[in-house]
């Protein structure tokens, strides 16, 4: 069954734009789960955590129609939608969050969707006009965004597909060792860079400041990095989510 929420504001302060945070969805989980969010406009933020025994989800809807149109701004958060449930899928159970709004001007307004369970198995997102963290996931990944950056930095061996598109934001991809990857890398707009610091990594023809294709660990689970107008910064570490709120060296 779906949980369904809608965006109502929490008032206005000053110039700051109207946003809500909704009453935290929760929802039983058994074993790792895939992770399935479609969201019109916002960030998506996906942390597993072992030591949760829930799923829990939370939506912060947002107005940024602007200086002069705080009210219409306000009023425009009834609007925005949520629904978060569990469905079976091919390879077991998906927890799919969707966010939509029926605004007759949707580019003002975001629904940042929060999520925290036990394990994930896989993860496919997609957003428009919001930054991305997955921390702690596993198996394979898609992603599709625009306008924020990616970072996705997981303690878990990545040995499946992994595909992340970006347009006009950097991508942040940091894994532990024992990792394998077929990558084929680009920005257009910006540079690739890359820490290896344990494993078997070679670099093929083709590879340039702002191309790379590589092998890491005689891997075959292709690993495709794509962006405009951002970096991409790769890193095979012990330590893969020991950083802090900014990275600025791979």
């Amino acid at each position: 069954m779906a949980i369904v929420g809608a965006g109502v504001s929490i008032g206005l302060g000053g110039c700051s734009a109207p946003s809500h945070v909704g009453e935290p969805i929760l929802l039983a989980t058994q074993g790792p789960v895939a992770v399935d969010v479609v969201s019109f406009n916002g960030d998506v933020t996906v942390n597993a955590d072992p030591t949760l025994r829930w799923a829990t989800i939370e939506v912060r809807t947002e107005a940024v129609h602007g200086l002069g149109r705080n009210v219409e701004a306000d009023n425009s958060l009834a609007n925005i939608r949520y629904s978060a449930k569990i469905v079976e899928g091919s390879h077991g159970p998906v927890l799919q969050v969707r966010t939509w709004t029926t605004d007759q001007e949707p580019w003002f307004q975001r629904a940042h969707v929060e999520i925290n369970l036990p394990r994930v198995r896989g993860l496919t997102i997609r957003t428009t006009n919001g930054t991305i963290e997955a921390v702690n996931v596993g198996g394979e990944i898609d992603i599709e965004c625009s306008n924020g950056d990616v970072r996705l930095m997981t303690n878990v061996r990545m040995l499946r597909a992994v595909t992340i598109h970006n347009d006009n934001g950097n991508i942040d991809y940091r894994v532990p060792y024992g990792s394998t990857a077929e990558f084929t890398c680009h920005s257009a707009g910006g540079s690739v860079d890359g820490r290896i610091r344990e494993g078997r990594y070679i670099v093929h023809i083709g590879t340039d400041h702002a191309t790379l294709v590589a092998t890491l660990n005689n891997g075959t689970n292709p690993v495709t990095l794509m962006t405009t107008g951002g970096d991409i910064r790769i890193a095979v570490v012990e330590k893969p989510t020991d950083v802090g709120q900014f990275i600025v060296t791979p």
